[in-house]
């Protein structure tokens, strides 16, 4: 039986707060010398300036019991009051030497639970629990942080569902709604979640994004891909391609490769493209990146490339592979176009994603127009040991590698 995910998370955030109340000690009762308020307190004062004014309106108190706070801090060592150096009339709360030691050693205890609990995970396992975290909270920098807060403090008392409820004069157990509230999953639902959501591949197509309407919705969702961070020109860079002349197969409007070129320097890249809409769009966006010296795009069929033997010191691809006709044949290009040890890298979907992915990379596909497209263009991925035989037929020597919201291809051309 498979508890629904808001019994789940429920358990988990639970033990969460329990444990980050030991590493704070505030489970100490009064052998505790920190309340929760005066733990805000300092870590406000530690990283942005805090005024008195401020301390009653951020806590929900009235001004005298945010005295009385600040009091009790100053009369530890904790805080320090002194009149602002632009303004007089307000005072701002300093925290003292002993409260920056406190803070330092709680994140010493705080970065080492996070550290001790991620090492049960994979690298993949760590980076997609990171993301969903970050999905889940709202939560990404320290900006968003602070707006977090604030919204949650003003709309809290908003977060509530009926669990208060008697019935022939008893009041029902917490355990007892919850029950009828979040019903455990059956054995025909755990089942299901269990097989590929597309059991068959259902090809795409072959001919790339021709229409000039398309491309526009297409570029709108990479570049939110890419101001979102989540284009993979960091993780070509990490396999080794980060110098001389590079090949992007399926470059599409651009952005993957345009990332990567600023992100290396004297670097060349060409972008083989299908579409001619693509092409324009993809020179267009090098224009304002001020990469039109560095880049070129040609128009041709990956299954042919019209280029040169042994041209290139990497090849990469993002997202193109399940459109490929022929993998083997593409496969086979990549190691005619690259230089003796040359390294690729080729990521792409994958179609046997849970469930629990696809809604929530469906859902997140902006702007909404390209949702079919996502979809199909899951339907004709790959798995990951169709991809191990098809790589075996072809010309390149690589490993396949499996993570939660997709795959990676990558390795080196034989070295002649």
């Amino acid at each position: 039986m498979q508890l629904h995910p808001v019994i789940r998370l429920r358990l988990s955030l639970g033990f969460i707060q329990y444990a980050l109340n030991l590493l704070w000690e505030v489970d100490r009762g009064k052998k505790s010398p920190l309340s929760p308020a005066a733990i805000e307190i300092i870590y406000t004062a530690y990283f942005h300036p805090l005024y008195m004014g401020d301390v009653a309106e951020m806590l929900g108190i009235t001004r005298s019991t945010a005295t009385d706070h600040i009091n009790y801090l100053e009369r530890e060592g904790y805080v320090r009051r002194e009149p602002d150096g632009n303004d007089k009339r307000k005072i701002r709360v300093f925290v003292t030497e002993k409260a920056e030691e406190w803070v330092l050693s709680i994140e010493e205890r705080l970065f080492g639970y996070l550290e001790t609990c991620l090492s049960r995970m994979t690298e993949e396992e760590q980076e997609q629990f990171a993301l969903l975290s970050t999905r889940f909270t709202g939560v990404s920098d320290d900006r968003t942080f602070d707006e977090a807060i604030r919204g949650m403090k003003k709309s809290r008392d908003d977060f509530s569902v009926p669990l208060l409820e008697r019935r022939d004069g008893r009041l029902l157990r917490l355990e007892e709604m919850a029950d009828e509230r979040y019903h455990a999953f059956d054995d025909e639902d755990t089942k299901k979640s269990d097989e590929i959501m597309f059991e068959k591949r259902i090809p795409e197509t072959d001919e790339g994004i021709q229409d000039e309407f398309t491309v526009e919705i297409y570029d709108q969702m990479q570049r939110n891909l890419r101001d979102a961070g989540h284009l993979p020109s960091e993780d070509y860079i990490k396999t080794g391609i980060d110098s001389g002349e590079v090949l992007e197969i399926g470059p599409g409007p651009g952005y993957t490769g345009l990332e990567w070129l600023k992100a290396t320097k004297d670097t060349k890249l060409t972008g083989v493209e299908i579409s001619p809409e693509m092409i324009r769009m993809a020179e267009k966006n090098a224009s304002d990146y001020g990469m039109s010296g560095r880049t070129k795009y040609v128009e041709g069929n990956a299954m042919n490339i019209p280029l040169g033997n042994n041209m290139f010191d990497g090849v990469f691809s993002n997202g193109s592979m399940h459109e490929w006709e022929n993998p083997v044949s593409v496969f086979n290009e990549i190691a005619r176009v690259l230089k003796p040890g040359g390294i690729f890298c080729i990521t792409d979907l994958r179609r046997d994603l849970s469930e629990e992915i696809y809604e929530y990379m469906y859902n997140a596909c902006s702007p909404e127009e390209i949702r079919p497209g996502f979809k199909t263009s899951v339907m004709a991925a790959y798995t990951p040991v169709e991809l191990e035989e098809i790589l075996a037929e072809s010309d390149l020597s690589g490993k396949v590698i499996g993570h939660p919201y997709g795959l990676v291809i990558t390795g080196r051309a034989a070295k002649k």
